[in-house]
């Protein structure tokens, strides 16, 4: 987990969007049972699974259109393994990989342009947020199924709200549903 409190640079955050979540996924699908990893609380909500192999698609994909200019070059995404831990494996192999892209980098490159899809172009940093926010997205979505699992705790888990710091004039939360 990097320590966000010393980040020297803008390419260390997005070392930290993208590697460091991905990492955050890794921890929680490690703790996800075999006969749980392809389960959900309902057919809108994804699996594990899903989410694994969604967010390594992506990485994928993403880090492609960055590092390599001529499209006729881009490699489909690899066949997925059906199994948890080579799941697990592919999605570290990719974080270690935008690691390696990022401290590559220098902080000028940052500003360079890429194309994204036939016609569209978009800096490199945008592809670091873009994946920084794909990536926190995925990670809430597996960390939720983690926490209704009972992996950590007996329940779902409860966000604190800003009266339990002692704002008394702050509104209940959550509020009630219709």
């Amino acid at each position: 987990m990097p320590d966000y409190e010393r980040l020297a640079d803008e390419l260390e955050l997005c070392e930290a969007l993208t590697a460091g979540f991905v990492n955050s996924i890794v921890r929680a699908a490690r703790q996800i049972p075999d006969d749980r990893w392809n389960w959900s609380f309902g057919e809108q909500t994804p699996t594990a699974r899903e989410i694994c192999e969604h967010t390594f698609m992506w990485l994928w994909c993403d880090r492609q259109q960055m590092t390599v200019p001529d499209r006729e070059r881009h490699l489909p995404v690899p066949d997925l393994p059906g199994d948890r831990e080579g799941t697990i494996r592919l999605l570290v192999e990719e974080a270690d990989a935008w690691r390696s892209v990022v401290r590559s980098l220098t902080p000028e490159e940052l500003d360079e342009m890429r194309e994204s899809w036939p016609g569209e172009t978009r800096t490199v940093r945008s592809f670091f947020f873009h994946m920084g926010q794909h990536i926190i997205f995925k990670a809430g979505q597996i960390w939720m199924l983690h926490y209704g699992l009972g992996l950590d705790g007996s329940q779902l888990y409860t966000a604190p709200h800003p009266s339990d710091y002692g704002f008394p004039e702050a509104p209940p939360w959550p509020s009630p549903r219709s």
